[in-house]
């Protein structure tokens, strides 16, 4: 028993003098060699840095989501015209207005000038924006029997770079589904008569490639795939030929012209602004999938990458309302005044709401 001890001893002695030896660096650098680790040291790491994980993603699962700062103006100008319609193209934006002019705005300055469409008598009545280049509709009517233009122009300088003769007067234009779409009245010899069809015409043969006779439609908009009209309470949607493929009734009609922009089209369906009620519809696979009230008449619309716009009456006054495009709830409201909004147009970071009475005013998006 007194050698077993005895050796003992001398064993723990000689592991003094080693670690002794071994000095401060050593014995600091020792716990992080692999054959020093303790099982139940790694087990205990592992399950610390476990409870870590699950506590940051309980945290974030349970912390709402940063709300959306608030639009607000941030600047305006006026225009001495009227406006009808208007979109952005080459980084300008242009105005088509009633008296027959179309404007060309640069956003940085403010600057603007007239750009010449056709003839003398020649009114742009729709203005579409593609692949670098911006097309307008105009409408000649001083004949007996009006026809109209298709002009593509350079965004740039203005210039013409191509035209296609239309039969008879066009109005409402979109693009997308195949060609380019717009409201004809190719039977009527009266400059008075509302279009009353839909023609679709190669851009690059000038010819048409499909027609839809008998439909007088408010709104049109197009997708790559698909054509939205809106006849009275009933949305339809077509494919790229012109056969229906969804129609949505018991919509709320809508009140202003022809030509204003109360439906905006992407490839998985519509929005639809429900005018007379103010109502803002999300329309997919042929059903509504959102109704959203936004004030009490509806107005113009028009979409940025993450969110609708649309423009609403309430309390007596106009105001732009700004919508979650996924999560389909209004995240945002900037009232405008008294005038009412003709068309919205998304420019950079800003969207500009166009007044009837030629007022621009700047919104940030964000």
């Amino acid at each position: 028993m007194s050698d077993y001890v005895s050796g003992l001893r001398q064993d723990l002695v000689e592991a003094a003098a080693r670690q002794q030896t071994a000095g401060r660096g050593a014995r600091a650098a020792r716990p992080l060699r692999p054959r020093a680790w303790s099982p139940v040291v790694v087990l205990g790491a592992v399950a610390a840095l476990a409870a870590a994980l699950v506590l940051v993603v309980g945290l974030r699962a349970v912390t709402p989501p940063r709300p959306p700062e608030a639009p607000k103006v941030v600047g305006g100008f006026h225009l001495e015209a009227q406006p009808r319609d208007a979109v952005a193209a080459g980084g300008c934006v242009f105005v088509a207005d009633y008296g027959g002019r179309l404007l060309q705005i640069d956003p940085q300055t403010e600057a603007r000038r007239e750009i010449e469409t056709t003839a003398y008598g020649a009114l742009p009545v729709a203005l579409a924006a593609e692949g670098g280049a911006l097309w307008t509709l105009t409408v000649d009517a001083r004949p007996a029997r009006p026809r109209s233009i298709l002009l593509k122009l350079d965004p740039k300088t203005g210039s013409r770079l191509d035209s296609i003769q239309l039969a008879g007067q066009g109005g409402a234009l979109a693009i997308g589904a195949g060609g380019i779409w717009l409201q004809t009245n190719r039977t009527s010899t009266y400059p008075s008569a509302p279009p009353r069809g839909l023609d679709r015409i190669d851009p690059v043969t000038h010819r048409r490639t499909a027609a839809i006779k008998g439909v007088a439609p408010r709104s049109i908009a197009a997708s790559d795939h698909s054509l939205w009209t809106r006849e009275g309470e009933t949305v339809t949607q077509r494919d790229e030929t012109g056969h229906v493929v969804n129609r949505v009734g018991h919509i709320s009609p809508a009140l202003g012209l022809e030509d204003q922009r109360s439906i905006v089209a992407d490839n998985d369906g519509a929005w639809v602004v429900g005018q007379s009620e103010g109502l803002l519809y999300r329309i997919e696979n042929g059903q509504v999938v959102k109704r959203l009230r936004v004030g009490g008449q509806g107005g113009v619309i028009t979409r940025t990458r993450s969110a609708v716009w649309v423009t609403a009456e309430r309390y007596g006054h106009y105001e732009l309302v700004r919508v979650d495009a996924n999560a389909g709830k209004v995240t945002g409201r900037i009232r405008l005044g008294g005038d009412m909004p003709q068309t919205i147009v998304p420019v950079g970071k800003q969207v500009w709401v166009i007044t009837e009475m030629g007022d621009v005013i700047r919104v940030s998006q964000a």
